[in-house]
Parts: structure tokens; sequence; C-alpha cells
């Protein structure tokens, strides 16, 4: 094969992969055993999305995934680590969500760990306009853990919608 007949290949094939979509929640081994993060945290939570955050180790294996949700009406945040390695068998996993009182001091804290075949959760907490965090672990069997580290604080601010679009304080 000559090289431009290479190259013209490679280009194929990048730009064939640049078109395939991400893999979605539905997407995962979890979703397939019909686990959703939405299922899991329970009826009126939505994914948000842009706060999603990889289970990964020192080689970059994805483990899991931790999803953060919202739940308008009940003003409940739920955080849930969704497995992405040895789904179906059991192995130690958690997840914990924190709500932030204020700079520097945590109100409080949900988590949920042990040793589960398709995810951790939920941690489910009110946090009345307050910011929030996540993170997820998972043990790798004899590697080193896989962990998504701290999020940064999100959801400053975001307080529980009523009926007719009021907000409560």
């Amino acid at each position: 094969m000559t090289v431009i007949a290479r190259l013209a290949t490679a280009a194929v094939l990048t730009t064939a992969l640049a078109a395939t979509p991400a893999a979605s929640p539905a997407a995962s081994p979890a979703a397939a055993a019909g686990y959703t993060p939405e299922r899991v945290c329970g009826s009126g939570f939505q994914v948000l999305n842009e706060h999603t955050r990889p289970v990964t180790d020192h080689t970059n294996t994805l483990y899991g995934q931790v999803f953060l949700l919202y739940n308008g009406l009940t003003g409940e945040h739920c955080a849930v680590n969704m497995k992405r390695y040895s789904v179906g068998t059991p192995t130690k996993m958690s997840v914990t969500l924190l709500v932030r009182r204020d700079y520097f001091v945590v109100q409080d804290s949900a988590t949920d760990e042990g040793a589960f075949r398709y995810y951790a959760g939920p941690a489910k907490m009110k946090a009345n306009g307050r910011c929030v965090a996540i993170r997820g672990a998972a043990d790798t069997a004899g590697a080193a853990d896989a962990d998504s580290g701290w999020s940064r604080w999100v959801e400053c601010g975001r307080k529980q919608v009523l009926e007719g679009g009021l907000r409560r304080s």
C-alpha cells in the first residue's frame, strides 16, 4: 500500500470516528440492564450533563461515571455513580454529594458505598440555593483505585420551583 493510500485510509477512519456520536447514559452497560441515573434517583430528576464526571484510574481506564441530577419540584440534588467496568459483578464503589454552608464549611453530606453490581447511589440532599459538589470512586480489583476527584462547587443559588413558577427561598 502506498503512503498516499495509507493517508487516505487514515483520513477516512478519522472522519468516521469523529462523526460517531458520544455514548449517552442510556448506552451504558448498566442502562442495558435497565438502570439509568434518572431511574436510580426517581421520578422528576433530570441529569445535569455539564456536571457529569468520569471515574478513572491512573491509566485513564473508565470504571464509572458520576452523574448529578436535580428535581425542581422537590428541590433535591441526587448523585449516582454508574458502573462502566465489571458491570453485573459486585465491586466496591461509592458516590458522595456535599452541600456547602459557606465558602469553606461543608453543611452536610450524603454517601452511598458498598459492593454494587450496577451503581452506587442515590445520594440525595436538598441544597436550598447552596452549592453542591460530587465525587465517585471504584475499586479496580488489584490495580490503583479509580476516582473522579471532587467536582468544583456547582449549582450555587438553584432554588426549588413551586407550582406557578414561584421559587422557594
